[in-house]
């Protein structure tokens, strides 16, 4: 278990911003997987920093630890409207993750912001919490088949086959959260047909929140 003199060391490489972002992004990294209230601490106060990508990444860490220590920070860059859109959504994504009802109005509030990516990741979020309210996996029957052991902005679609996985992610007339399940469901079963259904179509990256972008001609 890390001291927190080794914590504050490792948080002090990530808070500076005369580091190479590397660097900085492996003592992220390594926070997040020491977790606790001073790492949580440590990814909060690095907010102030000029990198979006960064500041994206401290967002989407926060929300994989899953600690409700951390939704005062996030919830506050959630509503920062000075923070770069990508920022804002990673937060809102974040909220989603860390799966507390707690965060319901913050959600629905940002349900309807006027920067689509915010709004529709909120939106996102709130319908996995709602899946969670109703029982999650239990009630869809699905056998969570996550190799990665990312927390994702949702849950795999319920069995089918990859051409019915497909199908439902290329239909602009479904629900989002259904596609992302559909996104999801193909990217845990990671054969070849799988990874040409989220290739389909013009050249098309799908991030699958494994940190691999998928880029199929």
């Amino acid at each position: 278990m890390a001291t927190l003199v080794q914590i504050q060391a490792v948080g002090s490489v990530l808070a500076d911003p005369s580091k190479d972002l590397s660097q900085r992004f492996r003592a992220l990294f390594t926070l997040r997987d020491l977790g606790g209230a001073e790492a949580i601490e440590w990814i909060s106060k690095t907010f102030v920093d000029d990198s979006a990508l960064l500041k994206h990444e401290l967002a989407y860490c926060l929300g994989q630890m899953q600690d409700k220590r951390a939704i005062p920070t996030l919830t506050a860059v959630l509503r920062d409207t000075q923070q770069d859109p990508m920022v804002r959504h990673e937060a809102g994504e974040a909220l989603g993750a860390i799966g507390d009802p707690v965060v319901l109005p913050i959600l629905e509030e940002y349900a309807k912001d006027p920067v689509v990516e915010v709004a529709e990741t909120c939106q996102l979020a709130l319908r996995r919490l709602e899946w969670l309210q109703s029982g999650g996996h239990a009630q869809d029957g699905v056998v969570d088949t996550n190799p990665y052991s990312s927390v994702d902005p949702a849950p795999p679609a319920p069995q089918k086959s990859i051409p019915e996985l497909r199908a439902a992610l290329l239909d602009e007339t479904q629900p989002l959260f259904e596609r992302y399940r559909a996104m999801f469901a193909l990217r845990n079963d990671g054969r070849e047909e799988a990874v040409l259904a989220l290739g389909e179509g013009v050249c098309v990256c799908v991030c699958v929140r494994v940190r691999v972008c998928v880029c199929v001609q």
